[in-house]
Order: C-alpha cells, then structure tokens, then sequence
C-alpha cells in the first residue's frame, strides 16, 4: 500500500464532485446504486469495480435487490495519479462513467 498525501475526505470530496460533473440524465437513471471507497483493492491493481446486477439482466420477479455497489479504490488511484487534485478528479470521474456503464449493461 501507497503511503497517500491526500487524507480520505480530499478524495471523498474529489468524488463527489467528480460524480457532480456527470449528466443528469445518467445520475437520474441510477437505480439502487451505492458509491463506495475503499482503501485499495484487493490485487493491488484495480481502480475500481462494479458489483450487483446491470439494469438489463433484473427481472420483475427478483426479490428486492441490495444495492449495487461501485467501489473506488483509494489508493490504486492515487498510485496512478499522485496528489494532483484535478488529476485524481479526472480519473475518478473516467472510473465512475466505467463502472456505471455495467450497471447499465453496456459493454
């Protein structure tokens, strides 16, 4: 693990901003979907991951689902972008368009 330079609630406010900076018509059409941060992920080398069911594999007769999740990992973030804050926005921003687009179902 990266010894980080920009404490957690830096990067949790970059993320929500950079979630601010997605169209409206995306953020409306989120359905039961938790962004989450974690510290780093578990192989060391991801930035990011989506977890649940996209939108076009739900049925009508599925029980209530928990959340789906996309997860940021801090640190493998940081290891690629360093401190810069507008960076780290950038690819967080990227990273939330990429995981959000599997909860969508699109490839």
């Amino acid at each position: 693990m990266s010894i980080s330079r920009m404490t957690r609630e830096q990067f949790e406010i970059l993320a929500g901003e950079a979630f601010d900076l997605l169209p409206e018509r995306v953020i409306a059409e989120l359905d039961n979907v938790a962004i989450v941060i974690e510290d780093e992920s578990p192989d060391g080398d991801r930035l990011g991951e989506y977890v649940g069911i996209p939108q076009v594999e739900r049925s009508d007769m599925d029980v209530a689902p928990l959340p789906d999740k996309v997860v940021l990992f801090m640190e493998d973030i940081l290891d690629g972008c360093g401190d810069a804050h507008e960076e780290v926005r950038e690819e967080i921003r990227r990273k939330l368009w990429h995981e959000i687009a599997h909860h969508f179902g699109w490839e």
